[in-house]
């Protein structure tokens, strides 16, 4: 790909090798069978470098062995484990125009950047649609697609379908798709922290849940409903890219549950007596739910999925708030916590 513009250029001259070049072993994906021995592996300690690094926000590559940040100015960086001769913080040239980062991922180790600058809003250096105000990026379904979650002047929302040219690094509209309105008038809510190209909403008074996954079920006929017992749902975690699960809590938090979302049953699999899970995760192959800062405790918490098996897999690192994200990595292999001190990066090994 050419350069990226004056946004992220020198960003990506100092990004390191892809994950087909890197020998070292990260571990397996975590599951219920290993999840007793997911142990902090990795960090990045804000403290040991000379810039104003105080948001845990973090754009990971597939294995998290690299990462896009950006600090209180909004000037972003770039940090590798990849190669230890290159192993530090790598900082861009600041624009000279206003710039605010909005969102990021990687792709094939090269940072996709979504941001505003001068007025103007751009995945790198390519200018978005008129009249949306983006405020999400997710990875496509294929390696080439990137999705924008936008709303029009009406405050609708829709995604934007792009396709990337490796070559040109240039942008292509494909289509643009409207969220899809499931619930009518009823009291409904969206179920945060799931990406598209998933979409779970839920009908608060009726305890229904709706789920789209584009394409296939975005519309009236593709969608899947479920009618929860113990609902409704609020707050939960899909594991991808399968989504073949929803690990979710009620607004009383009594009970964590498993909901298979290719055949309705669900599961009840801990009790958490009204604890609140600031994150919850779900793991690639859906068998361990892991929940970090569970009822305001800076520690990481997880549950074999079947047995319901409980294990409080120690503290993270120390930090000033609540963790600024969390997530797990595409590969699934490392669970990835960032706060206002810095990432922990946690992993499994025999």
């Amino acid at each position: 790909m050419r350069h990226l513009g004056a946004v992220v250029c020198l960003l990506v001259s100092l990004m390191l090798t892809t994950a087909a070049n890197i020998a070292e072993d990260h571990g397996t994906a975590i599951s219920a069978e290993n999840l007793q021995r997911l142990r902090p592996y990795d960090r990045i300690d804000f403290a040991g470098f000379n810039a104003k690094l105080k948001i845990g926000w973090f754009a990971a590559n597939d294995d998290a062995t690299e990462f896009v940040l950006f600090d209180q100015s909004g000037e972003i960086y770039g940090f590798s484990f990849s190669d230890e001769s290159r192993r530090g913080l790598n900082r861009q040239e600041q624009s000279a125009q206003p710039f605010a980062l909005i969102d990021g991922v990687q792709i094939q180790g090269e940072p996709i950047i979504l941001h505003q600058l001068d007025g103007q809003y751009l995945i790198n250096e390519n200018r978005l649609k008129k009249g949306q105000v983006p405020i999400a990026l997710f990875h496509g379904i294929s390696e080439d697609d990137l999705f924008v979650e936008a709303t029009d002047d009406d405050g609708q929302t829709h995604f934007l379908h792009y396709w990337l040219d490796r070559e040109t690094g240039e942008l292509s509209l494909q289509d643009v798709i409207p969220f899809p309105d499931r619930a009518g008038d009823a009291p409904a809510m969206r179920i945060g922290r799931i990406n598209f190209p998933v979409v779970i909403v839920s009908a608060l008074a009726e305890s229904r849940l709706y789920f789209d996954i584009y394409p296939d079920s975005f519309s009236e006929s593709g969608v899947k409903e479920f009618q929860l017992v113990n609902g409704p749902a609020v707050f939960g975690a899909v594991n991808a890219p399968a989504a073949s699960h929803l690990a979710w809590t009620s607004p009383s938090r009594q009970q964590l549950n498993l909901l298979n979302l290719e055949t309705g049953e669900n599961r009840i699999v801990a009790a958490l007596d009204g604890a609140y899970p600031q994150y919850l995760l779900l793991s690639k192959d859906a068998s361990a739910i892991l929940a970090v800062n569970l009822d305001f405790r800076p520690a990481v918490v997880g549950w074999n999925a079947e047995s319901g098996e409980r294990y409080d897999l120690g503290p993270y690192r120390e930090c000033g708030r609540i963790p600024d994200k969390v997530e797990l990595s595409r590969d699934g292999k490392a669970l990835i916590i960032g706060c206002d001190t810095g990432l922990d990066i946690w992993r499994v090994f025999e």
